[in-house]
């Protein structure tokens, strides 16, 4: 099996430097544009169904990626961000001024009414799972979703302990392959952005 996944385009909180979560915002112009040139680079990729969080922002990236071929695309509820609670529209300057006991490498530590890394780990833990059951060991799967989401995903496929998950970085409308999951997962390609620097013909 053969897992692409793709983060979604700019919003204007990720122009912004600030902490989305659950803050349910559209693409900006510039993120409709990156969700355009990604559906490009991905024209030519065998894709038997795309995977996406229910939030706006990944789901107008999938449609943009999935229109003209006729691809199926599951909402999922587990590929939503981690939910920030009280952090959520702050900068990261914002929250250490006013959260100084803030410990974002803790797994246990949760954002003030909002989730603990381990709690998005379980969600994505399930997602995993259902991916195995309902899907061909020789499918090509398209995951739509968030910097959040989707580097726990990355850990939880390579067998990294989570606490790792700052370790990498996905930017908007990046593009990441694991390529064997279910047997041996092998990371092949990470935050890859080069289609946003092609300007493609219709």
């Amino acid at each position: 099996m053969r897992l692409l996944l793709a983060r979604h385009g700019e919003t204007d909180y990720n122009r912004r430097w600030r902490y989305q979560g659950r803050i349910d915002l559209r693409l900006n112009q510039a993120g409709l544009l990156q969700a355009e040139r990604l559906r490009h680079r991905l024209s030519r990729e065998p894709i038997d169904v795309i995977y996406t969080s229910k939030l706006k922002r990944a789901e107008d990236t999938a449609g943009i990626i999935a229109r003209g071929r006729g691809l199926r695309v599951v909402p999922c509820e587990n590929l939503a961000e981690i939910d920030f609670g009280k952090f959520e529209g702050m900068t990261y300057a914002e929250i250490v001024k006013s959260y100084p006991d803030w410990q974002p490498s803790d797994s246990s530590f949760t954002a003030y009414g909002g989730e603990s890394l381990e709690q998005l780990a379980r969600r994505i833990r399930a997602f995993e799972n259902e991916l195995r059951s309902d899907n061909p060991a020789d499918a090509n799967i398209l995951i739509i979703a968030h910097s959040g989401s989707l580097r726990v995903l990355l850990c939880v496929l390579l067998g990294i302990d989570i606490e790792n998950w700052l370790r990498f970085r996905l930017t908007p409308a990046s593009l990441t392959a694991v390529e064997d999951f279910g047997q041996k997962p092998v990371l092949t390609l990470l935050n890859d952005v080069s289609h946003l620097r092609i300007k493609y013909r219709e």
